[in-house]
Protein backbone atom coordinates (compact mmCIF):
# COMPACT_ATOMS: atom_id res chain seq x y z
CA UNK A 1 0.00 0.00 0.00
CA UNK A 2 1.19 3.48 -0.86
CA UNK A 3 -0.10 6.88 0.26
CA UNK A 4 -2.94 6.40 -2.22
CA UNK A 5 -5.72 4.21 -0.84
CA UNK A 6 -7.29 2.66 -3.93
CA UNK A 7 -10.96 1.72 -4.03
CA UNK A 8 -12.96 0.05 -6.78
CA UNK A 9 -16.47 1.33 -6.15
CA UNK A 10 -19.45 -0.25 -7.90
CA UNK A 11 -22.49 1.99 -7.54
CA UNK A 12 -25.07 3.09 -10.13
CA UNK A 13 -26.38 6.17 -8.26
CA UNK A 14 -23.80 8.87 -8.98
CA UNK A 15 -25.00 11.38 -6.37
CA UNK A 16 -24.88 8.77 -3.61
CA UNK A 17 -21.42 7.69 -4.77
CA UNK A 18 -20.06 11.26 -4.77
CA UNK A 19 -21.48 12.06 -1.31
CA UNK A 20 -20.19 8.81 0.20
CA UNK A 21 -16.80 9.16 -1.50
CA UNK A 22 -16.42 12.60 0.11
CA UNK A 23 -17.08 11.21 3.59
CA UNK A 24 -14.70 8.27 3.15
CA UNK A 25 -12.10 10.55 1.58
CA UNK A 26 -12.21 12.77 4.66
CA UNK A 27 -11.78 9.72 6.90
CA UNK A 28 -8.78 8.51 4.91
CA UNK A 29 -7.26 11.99 4.99
CA UNK A 30 -7.37 11.93 8.79
CA UNK A 31 -5.43 8.65 8.64
CA UNK A 32 -2.80 10.08 6.30
CA UNK A 33 -4.00 8.63 2.99
CA UNK A 34 -5.28 10.05 -0.28
CA UNK A 35 -8.36 8.37 -1.74
CA UNK A 36 -8.23 7.09 -5.32
CA UNK A 37 -11.62 5.75 -6.34
CA UNK A 38 -12.47 4.04 -9.60
CA UNK A 39 -16.22 4.36 -10.19
CA UNK A 40 -18.01 1.55 -12.04
CA UNK A 41 -21.74 1.75 -12.68
CA UNK A 42 -22.29 -1.73 -14.13
CA UNK A 43 -21.13 -5.28 -13.61
CA UNK A 44 -19.68 -5.28 -17.14
CA UNK A 45 -17.39 -2.41 -16.17
CA UNK A 46 -16.19 -4.44 -13.19
CA UNK A 47 -15.37 -7.41 -15.42
CA UNK A 48 -13.51 -5.10 -17.79
CA UNK A 49 -11.50 -3.68 -14.88
CA UNK A 50 -10.82 -7.22 -13.63
CA UNK A 51 -9.35 -8.18 -17.01
CA UNK A 52 -6.59 -5.57 -16.59
CA UNK A 53 -4.91 -6.88 -13.44
CA UNK A 54 -7.45 -9.05 -11.59
CA UNK A 55 -8.22 -6.06 -9.31
CA UNK A 56 -4.87 -6.56 -7.56
CA UNK A 57 -4.12 -2.84 -7.46
CA UNK A 58 -7.07 -2.10 -5.19
CA UNK A 59 -7.05 -1.93 -1.40
CA UNK A 60 -10.83 -2.29 -1.06
CA UNK A 61 -13.86 -3.17 -3.20
CA UNK A 62 -17.19 -1.49 -2.42
CA UNK A 63 -20.14 -3.04 -4.23
CA UNK A 64 -23.81 -2.14 -4.40
CA UNK A 65 -25.53 -5.52 -4.29
CA UNK A 66 -28.49 -4.35 -6.39
CA UNK A 67 -27.26 -2.55 -9.50
CA UNK A 68 -29.97 -1.28 -11.82
CA UNK A 69 -29.74 -2.82 -15.30
CA UNK A 70 -27.01 -5.29 -14.27
CA UNK A 71 -26.93 -8.87 -13.01
CA UNK A 72 -28.06 -9.02 -9.42
CA UNK A 73 -25.61 -9.25 -6.55
CA UNK A 74 -25.86 -13.03 -6.60
CA UNK A 75 -24.15 -13.06 -10.00
CA UNK A 76 -21.48 -10.61 -8.84
CA UNK A 77 -20.58 -12.80 -5.88
CA UNK A 78 -20.59 -15.85 -8.16
CA UNK A 79 -18.15 -14.11 -10.51
CA UNK A 80 -15.75 -13.29 -7.67
CA UNK A 81 -16.03 -16.81 -6.28
CA UNK A 82 -15.22 -18.40 -9.67
CA UNK A 83 -11.85 -16.66 -10.07
CA UNK A 84 -9.75 -19.70 -9.20
CA UNK A 85 -6.63 -19.08 -11.30
CA UNK A 86 -6.22 -15.48 -10.12
CA UNK A 87 -8.35 -15.25 -6.99
CA UNK A 88 -9.61 -11.88 -5.82
CA UNK A 89 -8.08 -11.48 -2.38
CA UNK A 90 -8.99 -7.83 -1.83
CA UNK A 91 -11.45 -7.09 0.99
CA UNK A 92 -15.00 -6.53 -0.28
CA UNK A 93 -18.01 -4.80 1.25
CA UNK A 94 -21.39 -5.62 -0.28
CA UNK A 95 -24.06 -3.15 0.77
CA UNK A 96 -27.80 -3.13 0.16
CA UNK A 97 -31.13 -2.15 1.64
CA UNK A 98 -31.92 -5.87 1.45
CA UNK A 99 -29.03 -7.17 3.55
CA UNK A 100 -30.53 -10.64 3.98
CA UNK A 101 -30.26 -11.27 0.23
CA UNK A 102 -26.57 -10.44 0.42
CA UNK A 103 -25.98 -12.82 3.30
CA UNK A 104 -27.98 -15.60 1.64
CA UNK A 105 -25.88 -15.28 -1.50
CA UNK A 106 -22.63 -15.37 0.47
CA UNK A 107 -23.75 -18.55 2.21
CA UNK A 108 -24.86 -20.05 -1.10
CA UNK A 109 -21.42 -19.71 -2.63
CA UNK A 110 -19.53 -20.47 0.59
CA UNK A 111 -17.72 -17.20 0.34
CA UNK A 112 -15.32 -16.01 3.05
CA UNK A 113 -13.63 -12.67 3.60
CA UNK A 114 -16.69 -10.66 2.58
CA UNK A 115 -18.21 -7.85 4.63
CA UNK A 116 -21.85 -6.81 4.43
CA UNK A 117 -23.69 -3.67 5.37
CA UNK A 118 -27.07 -2.07 5.29
CA UNK A 119 -26.89 0.95 3.00
CA UNK A 120 -27.83 3.25 5.89
CA UNK A 121 -24.88 1.91 7.95
CA UNK A 122 -22.44 1.80 5.06
CA UNK A 123 -20.09 4.65 6.06
CA UNK A 124 -19.53 3.21 9.54
CA UNK A 125 -18.85 -0.25 8.12
CA UNK A 126 -16.50 1.13 5.48
CA UNK A 127 -14.49 3.00 8.12
CA UNK A 128 -14.22 -0.17 10.23
CA UNK A 129 -12.96 -2.22 7.28
CA UNK A 130 -10.53 0.53 6.24
CA UNK A 131 -9.10 0.46 9.77
CA UNK A 132 -8.59 -3.30 9.40
CA UNK A 133 -6.81 -3.02 6.04
CA UNK A 134 -4.56 -0.22 7.27
CA UNK A 135 -3.41 -2.25 10.28
CA UNK A 136 -1.71 -4.55 7.81
CA UNK A 137 0.68 -1.73 6.85
CA UNK A 138 1.33 -0.32 10.31
CA UNK A 139 4.29 -2.63 10.93
CA UNK A 140 7.86 -1.35 10.64
CA UNK A 141 8.75 -3.17 7.41
CA UNK A 142 5.56 -2.05 5.68
CA UNK A 143 6.04 1.57 6.79
CA UNK A 144 9.68 1.40 5.72
CA UNK A 145 8.62 0.31 2.24
CA UNK A 146 5.99 3.03 2.01
CA UNK A 147 8.40 5.74 3.16
CA UNK A 148 11.18 4.64 0.81
CA UNK A 149 8.82 4.52 -2.17
CA UNK A 150 7.22 7.89 -1.43
CA UNK A 151 10.52 9.70 -0.73
CA UNK A 152 11.93 8.29 -3.97
CA UNK A 153 8.96 9.83 -5.80
CA UNK A 154 9.55 13.15 -4.02
CA UNK A 155 13.20 13.02 -5.02
CA UNK A 156 12.21 12.54 -8.65
CA UNK A 157 9.79 15.47 -8.40
CA UNK A 158 12.47 17.76 -6.95
CA UNK A 159 14.85 16.73 -9.73
CA UNK A 160 12.19 17.56 -12.34
CA UNK A 161 11.68 20.99 -10.76
CA UNK A 162 15.42 21.71 -10.76
CA UNK A 163 15.70 20.71 -14.43
CA UNK A 164 13.00 23.28 -15.19
CA UNK A 165 14.82 25.90 -13.13
CA UNK A 166 17.96 25.33 -15.16
CA UNK A 167 15.96 26.33 -18.25
CA UNK A 168 14.20 29.29 -16.62
CA UNK A 169 14.99 32.96 -16.08
CA UNK A 170 16.78 32.14 -12.81
CA UNK A 171 18.99 29.49 -14.43
CA UNK A 172 22.26 31.35 -13.84
CA UNK A 173 21.60 31.90 -10.14
CA UNK A 174 20.41 28.31 -9.69
CA UNK A 175 23.41 26.85 -11.51
CA UNK A 176 25.77 28.94 -9.38
CA UNK A 177 23.97 27.82 -6.22
CA UNK A 178 24.13 24.15 -7.24
CA UNK A 179 27.88 24.42 -7.82
CA UNK A 180 28.26 26.01 -4.40
CA UNK A 181 26.40 23.08 -2.85
CA UNK A 182 28.54 20.59 -4.73
CA UNK A 183 31.70 22.39 -3.63
CA UNK A 184 30.79 21.42 -0.06
CA UNK A 185 31.76 17.83 -0.94
CA UNK A 186 35.35 17.57 0.30
CA UNK A 187 37.40 16.56 -2.69
CA UNK A 188 34.78 14.30 -4.21
CA UNK A 189 33.79 16.76 -6.91
CA UNK A 190 37.27 16.60 -8.43
CA UNK A 191 36.68 12.93 -9.26
CA UNK A 192 33.42 13.69 -11.05
CA UNK A 193 34.14 14.06 -14.76
CA UNK A 194 30.87 15.46 -16.11
CA UNK A 195 30.73 19.19 -16.77
CA UNK A 196 26.98 19.03 -17.40
CA UNK A 197 25.16 20.60 -14.45
CA UNK A 198 22.04 18.52 -15.11
CA UNK A 199 24.07 15.31 -14.97
CA UNK A 200 25.44 16.43 -11.63
CA UNK A 201 21.91 17.01 -10.38
CA UNK A 202 20.92 13.50 -11.52
CA UNK A 203 23.82 11.87 -9.67
CA UNK A 204 22.42 11.20 -6.20
CA UNK A 205 25.90 10.38 -4.91
CA UNK A 206 26.74 14.04 -5.25
CA UNK A 207 23.45 15.86 -5.32
CA UNK A 208 21.45 14.15 -2.59
CA UNK A 209 17.94 14.81 -1.30
CA UNK A 210 18.97 17.58 1.07
CA UNK A 211 20.84 19.45 -1.65
CA UNK A 212 17.82 19.20 -3.89
CA UNK A 213 15.66 20.55 -1.06
CA UNK A 214 18.09 23.42 -0.52
CA UNK A 215 17.84 24.29 -4.20
CA UNK A 216 14.04 24.34 -3.93
CA UNK A 217 14.52 26.61 -0.91
CA UNK A 218 16.67 28.93 -3.05
CA UNK A 219 13.78 29.23 -5.49
CA UNK A 220 11.63 30.73 -2.74
CA UNK A 221 14.29 33.34 -2.04
CA UNK A 222 14.59 34.19 -5.74
CA UNK A 223 10.94 34.17 -6.83
CA UNK A 224 8.83 33.55 -3.70
CA UNK A 225 7.60 30.26 -5.19
CA UNK A 226 7.06 27.45 -2.69
CA UNK A 227 7.39 27.89 1.06
CA UNK A 228 9.99 29.61 3.22
CA UNK A 229 12.52 27.34 4.96
CA UNK A 230 11.46 24.41 2.78
CA UNK A 231 14.80 22.62 3.16
CA UNK A 232 14.74 22.75 6.97
CA UNK A 233 11.19 21.37 7.10
CA UNK A 234 11.89 18.72 4.49
CA UNK A 235 15.03 17.60 6.30
CA UNK A 236 13.33 17.27 9.69
CA UNK A 237 10.01 15.80 8.50
CA UNK A 238 10.98 13.63 5.53
CA UNK A 239 14.72 12.94 5.29
CA UNK A 240 15.14 12.33 9.02
CA UNK A 241 12.18 9.93 9.03
CA UNK A 242 13.50 8.09 5.98
CA UNK A 243 16.92 7.73 7.57
CA UNK A 244 15.42 6.54 10.85
CA UNK A 245 13.44 3.75 9.19
CA UNK A 246 16.40 2.75 7.05
CA UNK A 247 18.49 1.94 10.15
CA UNK A 248 16.24 1.03 13.03
CA UNK A 249 15.52 -1.69 15.56
CA UNK A 250 12.03 -2.34 16.89
CA UNK A 251 11.60 -2.74 20.64
CA UNK A 252 8.97 -2.62 23.38
CA UNK A 253 9.34 -0.10 26.19
CA UNK A 254 6.80 0.40 28.97
CA UNK A 255 4.31 -1.63 26.97
CA UNK A 256 4.64 0.58 23.88
CA UNK A 257 6.43 -0.12 20.61
CA UNK A 258 9.48 2.10 20.00
CA UNK A 259 12.02 2.40 17.21
CA UNK A 260 15.68 2.76 18.13
CA UNK A 261 18.05 4.31 15.59
CA UNK A 262 21.19 2.27 14.86
CA UNK A 263 23.07 5.51 14.19
CA UNK A 264 22.04 7.86 16.99
CA UNK A 265 20.41 5.57 19.52
CA UNK A 266 17.42 7.92 19.51
CA UNK A 267 14.08 6.35 20.42
CA UNK A 268 10.81 7.15 18.72
CA UNK A 269 7.36 5.92 19.64
CA UNK A 270 5.85 3.85 16.83
CA UNK A 271 2.06 3.65 16.88
CA UNK A 272 -0.95 4.35 14.66
CA UNK A 273 -0.86 8.08 15.46
CA UNK A 274 2.81 8.34 14.45
CA UNK A 275 2.18 6.37 11.25
CA UNK A 276 -0.61 8.78 10.31
CA UNK A 277 1.66 11.78 11.04
CA UNK A 278 4.36 10.39 8.75
CA UNK A 279 1.91 9.80 5.90
CA UNK A 280 0.43 13.29 6.32
CA UNK A 281 3.91 14.84 6.13
CA UNK A 282 4.62 12.95 2.90
CA UNK A 283 1.31 14.12 1.44
CA UNK A 284 1.97 17.73 2.48
CA UNK A 285 5.39 17.90 0.84
CA UNK A 286 4.12 16.19 -2.29
CA UNK A 287 1.41 18.87 -2.55
CA UNK A 288 3.98 21.65 -2.06
CA UNK A 289 6.28 20.23 -4.73
CA UNK A 290 3.45 19.57 -7.18
CA UNK A 291 2.31 23.18 -6.70
CA UNK A 292 5.85 24.47 -7.40
CA UNK A 293 6.13 22.21 -10.44
CA UNK A 294 2.80 23.49 -11.74
CA UNK A 295 3.85 27.11 -11.35
CA UNK A 296 6.97 26.46 -13.41
CA UNK A 297 5.03 25.06 -16.38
Amino acid sequence: MRIEYKILWVEDVTTWYEDSKGLIGDYLEDLGFVIESKHCKTFEEVKSEHSINQLKDYDLLLVDFSLAGSPDGDEIIKFIREQKKNPILTDVIFYSNDIESVRDSIKKYEFEGIYTSQRKDFITKAEQVIDTTIKKVQEVNSMRGLIMAETSDLDDLMREIIHKLLKSDVSEQIETYINELLAEINGNLENYQSKDIQSKVDNSGYFNSLKKAKTINKLYKLKKIGIDKFAHSYDSKVIATRNLFAHVTESIKDGEKVLISHVTGKEEVFNEVRCAEIRKDLIKFREVLENINGQLE
